[in-house]
This record gives C-alpha cells, sequence and structure tokens, in this order.
C-alpha cells in the first residue's frame, strides 16, 4: 500500500502522517525530515541537500530518488509519502516504478498555511517539534523534553514561508489535476480539527482496502 500526502506547507501533512502511520503500522516517508538529518550529519549528500534549500530551491531529482529508492527498500506493509512527490516529474516517477494506491490532498489556503509556519519551532537541541499555536510548549520557549531553547527553522521566517508557497503554486500544486485524471485523488479540507481529518482519511483508505 503506497498513500501520498499532498498540500501546501503547514496543512498537517506531518501530523496526519504519524497518526496513520501508528494505526496502520506503515512507514512514513518524511523526505523533509530525512534531508534535515542528512544536512546535520554534514554528509557529502547533505552539504548538496544544504546548498538547494539555501537557495529556496528544491532538491535536485536524482537525490531524491536515491533516498526514497534507498527508504524503500525496507520492508513494510505500507508506506506513507509526505513531501514527495513535489513535481510533475516526481510524479511520473513514482506511478511509474511504484503502485500507488491513493493521494490525499490537504486544502488549505495561503494565509492559514503562512500563519502556521510562522508559528513553528523547534528545539535547538533534540529537535522536537512545535507550534505556539497548536502544539505549544509547557514553558515558553523551552523544550518539554531537554529544557533546551526553542527556535526557528531558517525557512519557517515570513521570506522563507513566501519562497515556500510560491513554489508549492508554481511546481507542485499541478499536481492535483496529475494525480485527479488518474482517479486517485482524495481531498479534505485541512482547516478542520485533527481528528475529524484524520477520520475522513481513514475512511477513504479503509475503502481500498475492501
Amino acid at each position: 500500500m503506497i498513500i501520498v500526502l499532498m498540500g501546501i506547507q503547514g496543512c498537517g501533512k506531518g501530523t496526519q502522517a504519524k497518526l496513520l502511520s501508528k494505526h496502520y503500522s506503515w512507514q512514513h516517508i518524511n523526505l523533509g525530515g530525512m534531508f534535515r538529518k542528512a544536512i546535520a550529519n554534514k554528509s557529502k549528500i547533505g552539504k548538496e541537500i544544504k546548498h538547494y534549500i539555501d537557495a529556496g530551491k528544491l532538491v535536485a531529482d536524482e537525490i531524491v530518488y536515491e533516498t526514497i529508492e534507498n527508504t524503500l527498500g525496507k520492508k513494510k506493509k505500507g508506506f506513507l509519502f509526505d513531501g514527495f512527490p513535489r513535481t510533475l516529474a516526481q510524479a511520473h516517477y513514482l506511478v511509474e516504478n511504484h503502485v500507488v494506491n491513493k493521494v490525499i490532498y490537504l486544502d488549505l489556503d495561503d494565509d492559514t498555511a503562512r500563519a502556521r509556519m510562522g508559528a513553528r519551532r523547534v528545539c535547538s537541541n533534540c529537535n522536537k517539534d512545535y507550534n505556539i499555536l497548536s502544539k505549544p510548549p509547557k514553558v515558553e520557549g523551552k523544550c518539554d523534553v531537554c529544557q533546551h531553547d526553542l527556535i526557528r527553522r531558517t525557512d519557517d521566517y515570513l521570506e522563507g514561508i513566501n519562497k515556500r508557497i510560491h513554489l508549492f503554486h508554481e511546481q507542485t500544486k499541478p499536481l492535483y489535476d496529475f494525480f485527479k485524471q488518474r482517479d486517485l485523488l482524495f481531498v479534505v479540507d485541512a482547516n478542520q480539527e485533527i481528528e475529524v481529518i484524520n477520520k475522513q482519511i481513514m475512511e477513504a483508505i479503509d475503502l481500498i482496502e475492501e
């Protein structure tokens, strides 16, 4: 089973992927998280990835495909893609090389996405994620786990946010029609409560398995 979670940054893909992967015992493939780990490890590929991200560009397809295939090599009964595909070329690659069962599109307007991204924080030590609007820390500015300072990622400031929104509309939004034409698309209103969104997604997935 391969499920793709798609939508503008801040729409809740990561949150839903974690809930779904736990429920179905599927592997959550968070491309952004994998890239950040490679950057933190200062590996050769991590330095290449950092170069693209610092320039506000999407990571080169060959790096993306290599990362995906290495991850899919592990035995799991299902995979949840979060942050892939992001371009039509990547979408073509995915459907030509793997069987995609459903694409969940979390629909969110730009202003709400901008507000959610601007509220994101991450621990400077253990990288635990927070959101001061929806998932604040117990003590303002401090991590619940290790008590280190919370910071913003460089791409979560307004300039970086606007770049990512622009890239989404330019390169990722066309995937909506691509998957709709293949009868794979299921649209969910991402302005609803997390539990409501999760229930709607699971109902769509359960219909596939029947």
